[in-house]
């Protein structure tokens, strides 16, 4: 009878010893699968000069995955290019998802919604059952005509904005069931990779927890890009950093602005069942400005009298990219300020002018706070506003490049065990704030850039202490897997050369020539209801003629004062090839020599109906290159187009 209670000690003790601890062990090479995302905005294209932005600009190996902003939604239940002209006419979604030409790996993606699209046609959408079942069968179509590898929904937000509902929170979780659901059948049947389902989420508190179900949208996308930045808005009254990684502030219950951090939404997202590896940490290429009430009075929190001055490029008020913020600080006039480098961008001002942004330390900072909570990757807003001309730092994209070396040099050298979870939950905690450090001023870079309007929390949530976050200490299982891809850590250089742009800004409407290329010549328009100014549209003259400044028109060469006409310039060059549109079910590249001396290919223009979105097949011929040569008896007709494309805002 003694030996009944030992005997059972003794099975007891082997039962603990023998329990599993549910180790994750990361597989060789996993640390490469942590992503990249860039959100390409196709509005950047109009740019002025230097800082137009097309996706020939784009390398293909620096990011993991590139999104296309924006598409919209029609009435009748199905998705649109916002801009018909530019997407579809100019090649823009051939162009861009003719990348994975080049790179194998990379995902393109569509993202539909915006700040502009807001509620008013999808909550009546997702709240009914027949349109929601409509809408995915026609978005696996859209997807699938145009080369795209997934959908990332925008709606920024359900149960907000004119036209939100209460029930918009299950209606969209819903819907991305269904998507979810559409996506894997279609996948079966016709043996493709199934299309990528992703998610731009707020970081806002008050917007996630009234609109999205955090733990079914789990279970049915492939990652969430978290909206952390615009934490603070060009037009609150008093200065303030748009994505701080911490509170300036430590813990308090009269810390009011604790909520306003990128570790707080991350931890709320946590606390609400998202997975780790499926948040994504957004980080801004842009920066928020303001013009100072009292240009004495500059430090954080200091009164504000209004937005900042628009920039050259971006042309927004409160809203510089970071290529114009790096540019301008190379000024002596510019003070930089950094009151706390662990938890927050610097500032730098100027006169009345302030502006808080993400520059190269800070964007390390993030990457590797990714890497340390185990987090899914990294996501830039935007491609276009980095500086992609590399004119600051020596080399293209060094906000992109420096988020990505650091995240994944730190993904390299981390332990192998991704999580340990014990038996009885013993829990892990986040990293704690770093404290306060001084702060420094100079005349040093600060960088920052993406387009306008992805803005989150506005109004400042009600004050509440913060309390200590820890991390959840129960593995979850997921049906959602994306395979791991292996990145180089140094990105390759591009394989062709990025269009150089011009120089070339408009001052007034009407025809002028190129300041270097006589057979091409640019036509001034003003943007309209955009607010893009004039802006300036490029063509090329048919072969054997050249811009005519006197007669605003394409003519023979014995008419036209020409130093270097470009059909006499040196040796031809060779190009690489250029990306061409293909069918639905094959990508092609058209390879050829290509001599100073083109020849254009006439392209019918599909003809759709400001609301018919049915795209077939044969809809997407081959585009030719930016340069193509033009028709000038068909350039009038380009006016209205460009009038009622005017209609659509920046995010």
């Amino acid at each position: 009878m003694c030996l009944l209670p030992w005997l059972m000690l003794c099975a007891c003790a082997v039962a603990v010893t023998s329990q599993p601890h549910n180790v994750t062990r990361r597989e060789s090479g996993s640390g490469h699968s942590k992503r990249v995302v860039c959100y390409y905005t196709n509005w950047s294209v109009y740019r002025p000069g230097t800082a137009k932005f097309s996706p020939q600009n784009i390398n293909p190996y620096l990011c993991t995955h590139l999104i296309y902003a924006f598409g919209g939604l029609t009435r009748e239940n199905s998705l649109r290019p916002y801009d018909k002209y530019q997407d579809i006419e100019q090649g823009g979604y051939a162009k861009f998802t003719g990348l994975k030409t080049y790179n194998k790996q990379l995902k393109t993606m569509l993202a539909i919604g915006g700040w502009n699209e807001g509620s008013t046609r999808f909550s009546p959408l997702v709240a009914d059952e027949e349109r929601r079942s409509e809408l995915v069968h026609n978005v696996v179509r859209f997807l699938r005509q145009n080369h795209f590898d997934g959908l990332d929904l925008d709606w920024e937000y359900p149960a907000f904005r004119d036209g939100g509902k209460p029930r918009d929170r299950q209606n969209y979780a819903l819907l991305v069931q269904e998507l979810r659901a559409e996506f894997d059948r279609e996948s079966e049947k016709t043996g493709r990779p199934r299309l990528l389902l992703t998610m731009a989420v707020p970081a806002g508190i008050e917007y996630i927890d009234k609109g999205y179900d955090i733990q079914k949208l789990n279970r049915h996308l492939d990652f969430m890009n978290i909206l952390s930045y615009d934490y603070h808005s060009a037009f609150e009254p008093a200065v303030n950093h748009h994505s701080p990684l911490y509170p300036l502030e430590e813990d308090s219950e009269y810390n009011f602005d604790a909520q306003l951090s990128i570790d707080y939404t991350i931890n709320h997202y946590l606390k609400l069942g998202a997975d780790r590896d499926k948040l994504v940490l957004g980080i801004p290429t842009y920066g928020r400005s303001y013009t100072l009430f009292n240009p004495l009075a500059t430090e954080i929190g200091s009164p504000a009298d209004g937005p900042g001055e628009q920039g050259d490029a971006t042309r927004e008020k409160g809203y510089l990219a970071y290529y114009e913020i790096c540019e301008s600080l190379q000024s002596d006039e510019w003070k930089v300020e950094r009151p706390n480098p662990n938890a927050m961008g610097p500032y730098a001002y100027k006169g009345n002018q302030w502006v808080g942004y993400d520059d190269i330390d800070i964007v390390k900072l993030k990457s590797q706070y990714v890497s340390d909570n185990g987090l899914g990757g990294i996501m830039f807003w935007a491609i276009d506003n980095d500086d992609f001309r590399g004119k600051c730092h020596g080399r293209p994209y060094p906000l992109i490049e420096a988020g990505k070396e650091a995240m994944l040099a730190s993904a390299r050298t981390s332990n192998d065990v991704v999580s340990v979870t014990p038996s009885r939950g013993s829990s892990k905690t986040s990293p704690k704030r770093p404290s306060s450090s001084s702060s420094s001023s100079g005349s040093g870079s600060g960088r920052q850039g993406p387009q306008s309007g992805l803005r989150t929390n506005k109004k400042r949530p009600s004050s509440s202490r913060r309390q200590n976050k820890p991390v959840r200490s129960s593995t979850t299982t997921t049906t959602t897997t994306t395979p791991a891809q292996n990145y180089p850590g140094t990105t390759p250089e591009p394989p062709t050369t990025p269009d150089p742009g011009s120089d070339f800004k408009c001052k007034d409407e009407g025809f002028f020539p190129h300041p270097r290329d006589c057979k091409k010549y640019f036509w001034c328009l003003d943007s309209g209801p955009s607010n893009l100014g004039i802006v300036a549209h490029q063509f090329t003259c048919p072969s054997g003629l050249f811009f005519n400044k006197g007669a605003d028109s394409c003519d023979y060469a014995r008419n036209v004062v020409c130093k270097k006409k470009s059909g006499e310039t040196s040796s031809s060059t060779t190009k690489a090839p250029p990306i061409t549109a293909a069918t639905s079910r094959t990508t092609r590249i058209s390879s050829s020599t290509v001599t100073a001396r083109t020849t254009s290919t006439t392209t019918p223009r599909p003809v759709v109906d400001d609301d018919e979105e049915e795209y077939g097949e044969d809809d997407y011929e081959d585009e030719e290159d930016e340069g193509e040569e033009t028709n000038p008896q068909d350039i009038k007709e380009l006016l209205n187009i460009i009038k009622n494309i005017g209609t659509v805002l920046v995010q």
